[in-house]
């Protein structure tokens, strides 16, 4: 099959809640960055981090990362209490991550508080405020592991206030007992309090940006949300207009050959036994003749088997069969349509086998149907040619085909030595004035034409040879 010939399908989405999946990727992302950049300037610059520290926050986000996962499995409803348990993991996380910053440098690590700007933006998937929410926390937490690492900013915090002294106190000790990744790194306090200032910024654009991010998402969602249901509402219409087809009509899937749905006509004209055809192989649904001519439709790129033999109840039953290709559901499936052509093969059997040349032409002379006898009497006659050029009557209307009044003229002619009674039968049309031709070429002996017929003969000239008609009352 070529790939243009190939049906194009959309997948359907794995997950119930596209804001919470891509929250757990966020976390993901947010883990994998902080085990690179801890561990990167730990073997090559020999960073000293408190590894064994690091180590364990890393496995607590994992933690979070896994509850995550488990909370947005498709099998559980969506609730109030999973939304908050949600942002209470999410802060827990903001958490964890100020915790493996402590003992990944902290301040002389500043690059590290980039790992933050992930969670803040990655909060817009639980609601419109959560990014604001957890850009303060952030701050607060980047706050506090600053306090807990400089004795300068403590200090500068017990000039504020009586709450400032009480923070300095609360961090102090353990500020004491830390040890630095550079022993002789030295800031003053104003470098600190700049890069508070520069954070607490950017978390809060951060925030500003997600909300923005959101908005988006929210139409994009939107868009193909509608857009699915469309889709949806546009497979189910025609399925059921499948279903409700007047003609045979199979949907079959086109790896298994198992019948989707099928108009109601498929059991009462081609069934065996009347069984419902939905869930049952398509070949022991309908019994053909020659099962691999339609087998290959359906399995390549579609197409139209003209002549094709269907058992039915014992019986056989000519058919045609059509076989399109369509999507549903994101599998690949095959319309098969069947057209019974029983009684049209059985005419043109008869027509063909009968020991006259027979036409049928329009009230313009064209030639709309033949029988294999005219074929060998006019050689090249197609449809669509032009019956004045088979017979050209001498001193008569060009339009010899058309009968008297009475709907009916007989006329005798000869063609290649031979005489024929020529037969035009008008048919009409229900509804319109214009009628069809039946013409019917009938052999006669010679000897039959009375000497008053011959009397009246004229000269009929066709397209290839000179004939000799002979009309009658």
């Amino acid at each position: 099959m070529k790939p243009a010939d190939a049906t194009l399908l959309l997948p359907a989405a794995a997950w119930s809640d596209p804001r919470v999946h891509l929250l757990d990727d966020t976390w993901l992302l947010t883990i994998f960055t902080i085990l690179i950049a801890t561990a990167v300037p730990w073997m090559v610059s020999f960073f000293d981090v408190g590894f064994a520290a690091a180590a364990a926050g890393l496995l607590i986000l994992g933690g979070i990362h896994l509850a995550f996962t488990a909370l947005i499995n498709p099998a559980r409803a969506s609730t109030r209490w999973r939304t908050r348990l949600l942002a209470a993991l999410h802060a827990l996380g903001i958490v964890v991550v100020g915790f493996i910053w402590h003992h990944a440098g902290g301040l002389q690590n500043p690059a590290f508080l980039l790992v933050f700007a992930l969670p803040v933006i990655g909060a817009i998937f639980l609601s419109r405020w959560q990014p604001y929410l957890m850009a303060l926390l952030a701050i607060v937490v980047v706050a506090a592991v600053a306090l807990a690492q400089a004795p300068e900013l403590r200090w500068y915090v017990t000039g504020l206030n009586v709450a400032g002294g009480w923070l300095a106190t609360v961090f102090g000790a353990e500020g004491a007992a830390l040890s630095t990744p550079f022993p002789g790194f030295y800031a003053p306090s104003s470098y600190f309090i700049v890069m508070l200032e520069v954070f607490a910024i950017v978390a809060i654009a951060c925030a500003v940006a997600a909300e923005h991010l959101g908005s988006v998402y929210d139409r994009l969602y939107a868009n193909v949300s509608v857009a699915r249901a469309e889709a949806e509402r546009g497979q189910e219409l025609w399925a059921t207009l499948i279903e409700q087809l007047p003609l045979p009509a199979v949907l079959v899937d086109a790896g298994t050959l198992q019948v989707i749905c099928a108009s109601e006509s498929v059991a009462a004209q081609f069934g065996e036994g009347g069984e419902p055809p939905t869930g049952r192989k398509l070949f022991e649904t309908v019994r053909f003749t020659y099962p691999e001519v339609i087998q290959e439709l359906i399995a390549g790129v579609g197409g139209v088997a003209r002549l094709n033999m269907i058992r039915v109840g014992g019986r056989l039953r000519a058919a045609e069969v059509r076989v399109q290709h369509v999507a549903q559901h994101g599998r690949r499936f095959a319309l098969v349509i069947i057209e019974d052509r029983t009684e049209e093969l059985a005419v043109r059997a008869a027509l063909d086998v009968a020991g006259h040349a027979a036409l049928v032409m329009d009230v313009d002379g064209r030639v709309l149907a033949f029988n294999k006898p005219a074929l060998g009497l006019f050689a090249g006659t197609e449809i669509g040619a032009d019956a004045s050029h088979l017979l050209v009557q001498a001193n008569s209307p060009v339009r010899w085909w058309e009968p008297s009044v009475t709907g009916r003229r007989k006329m005798h002619v000869e063609i290649l030595q031979r005489i024929y009674q020529v037969t035009s039968t008008a048919i009409a049309l229900p509804g319109e004035e214009e009628r069809i031709y039946a013409v019917a070429f009938l052999p006669v002996a010679r000897a039959a034409i009375s000497d008053e017929a011959a009397a009246n003969a004229t000269v009929v000239i066709p397209a290839l040879t000179q004939t000799t008609m002979v009309q009658q009352s």
